[in-house]
């Protein structure tokens, strides 16, 4: 059974879906959404009945089934929703729910996941860090414990009342340039797109500007529908479900606004109305990260306008070097009342023993060198022949760069997501080697194969 409710006051039967306002991501809600899976209703009402008065948490959908009898559509559910965290009670059994709730987590069915359980057994607890678990409950529920678990994922979250137009953040836009092709400026912005989202957990789209030959959607592997062009098109009337149809999910939950797979002439394309739907994306996301073309026409230069920082791509040669160089005046004659550091240089594939040092590259700018990425051939093209950023990739030193690179603008060291809370006093708030994550969409097809093991 699917239950589904929008207020958190009860839990009337539904057909698998959300009902009332229950999503609240994205859309202008300070609320938390919160989803839960349970065989038993007597601790799923328990719960409710223990959020804190003062939080504004909501229960939008309930899955009453055995982790046994999950199916797509019970999936499809949790996608539409998009919690904020999924309460997952593991009590029937344990190690398939632990298999489930990693699931829920490979494949950003939920930002946060919380379970519970009887704490008695440290294997369950350390098996639950390693699945991405954030935070557990012990049975029974304590209403100290569960407030300061809700406190937690509302700060994480950033539920501070966000609504667009009542004084608000909006979103940041994280421009991506090279001046010269083949610098790696997309397979920059795409792995920046998707560590920034597997550290935040908050909404995180990439846009591809490249209207002529862009290429983010094969460095994930996706095939879209529609592009950016059709967005522009339409834009006299998008709204927040137009915009959904036009967003593709990659598997890690990073969302994606392509180019389109046919060049588009960018001079058919208003550069001024590309800077209105950024100004409107960012009224829907967290953070933004576009890719821009390495040419400066008006799309270019409207998406420039409108970011909040620019990240300039280089490789530590002269034509690379150069390109930036001749680039720099008109950048610098945008920045305005802008801060400082708001075009940030990224010095692409390093290797300190090129003929080019970082010092070197900082006086032919004239600028500070904000990070260095290192040269890592083979696990890179690696990843692009995969569709799989190398992001995801634990032994790469790129990617290892990229996420100390995603830390330092969300300002979120690695460990921040894991300290605290329940886990917070065992393996100094570390979650020890990671339980191998495989690509399996269908967690059904999963209990298929581990069930006639068991």
């Amino acid at each position: 059974m699917t239950n589904a409710s929008g207020n958190g006051q009860g839990h009337g039967q539904g057909n698998g879906h959300p009902t009332g306002n229950g999503n609240g991501n994205g859309n202008g809600h300070s609320a938390l959404i919160s989803a839960i899976v349970s065989t038993d209703p007597e601790f799923a009402r328990r719960l409710v009945e223990m959020f804190p008065p003062s939080a504004d948490v909501r229960m939008a959908l309930e899955v009453a089934e055995p982790f046994t009898s999950i199916t797509d559509s019970h999936l499809e559910a949790l996608r539409r929703l998009d919690p904020d965290v999924v309460f997952v009670d593991l009590e029937s059994d344990p190690q398939i729910g632990l298999k489930f709730a990693q699931f829920l987590v490979d494949s950003a069915l939920g930002r946060a996941i919380v379970a519970s359980g009887s704490a008695d057994s440290p294997e369950i607890l350390l098996q639950a860090m390693q699945a991405g678990i954030q935070e557990f409950l012990p049975k029974p529920l304590e209403s100290n414990r569960l407030s300061g678990v809700i406190e937690r994922l509302q700060k994480k979250a950033g539920k501070s009342g966000r609504t667009v137009g009542n004084g608000a953040e909006v979103g940041k836009l994280l421009s991506v340039f090279s001046p010269k092709g083949g610098s790696g400026a997309t397979t920059f912005a795409v792995n920046l797109a998707v560590a920034i989202h597997q550290l935040t957990r908050k909404r995180t789209l990439i846009v591809d500007l490249d209207l002529e030959l862009g290429e983010t959607a094969l460095l994930l592997g996706m095939e879209p529908r529609f592009s950016s062009v059709d967005l522009v098109r339409n834009y006299h009337r998008v709204d927040e479900g137009l915009l959904a149809s036009y967003i593709e999910r990659d598997e890690s939950g990073t969302e994606l606004l392509s180019a389109p797979y046919q060049p588009a002439d960018f001079h058919s394309v208003d550069g001024e109305r590309i800077g209105m739907i950024l100004g409107f994306l960012k009224e829907h996301y967290d953070y933004i990260v576009a890719d821009a073309p390495k040419t400066l026409n008006p799309v270019t230069m409207n998406a420039f306008e409108a970011s909040d920082q620019i990240y300039l791509l280089c490789t530590a040669d002269l034509q690379s070097l150069r390109n930036v160089t001749r680039s720099l005046p008109l950048l610098k004659g945008l920045a305005g009342e802008r801060p400082d550091n708001w075009i940030r240089p990224i010095v692409n594939r390093f290797n300190p023993s090129l003929p080019i040092s970082v010092g070197e590259v900082e006086r032919t700018l004239g600028m500070k060198v904000y990070h260095t990425l290192q040269n890592d051939y083979r696990p890179i093209m690696d990843s692009i022949n995969e569709g799989r950023p190398v992001v995801l990739n634990k032994k790469s030193k790129y990617g290892e760069d990229v996420r100390k690179l995603a830390a330092r603008i969300t300002g979120m060291g690695p460990s921040e997501d894991e300290k605290g809370g329940f886990f917070g006093s065992l393996l100094s708030g570390k979650r020890g080697g990671q339980v191998p994550k495989d690509r399996t969409t269908r967690f059904t097809s999963q209990l298929a194969t581990k069930g006639s093991n068991r």
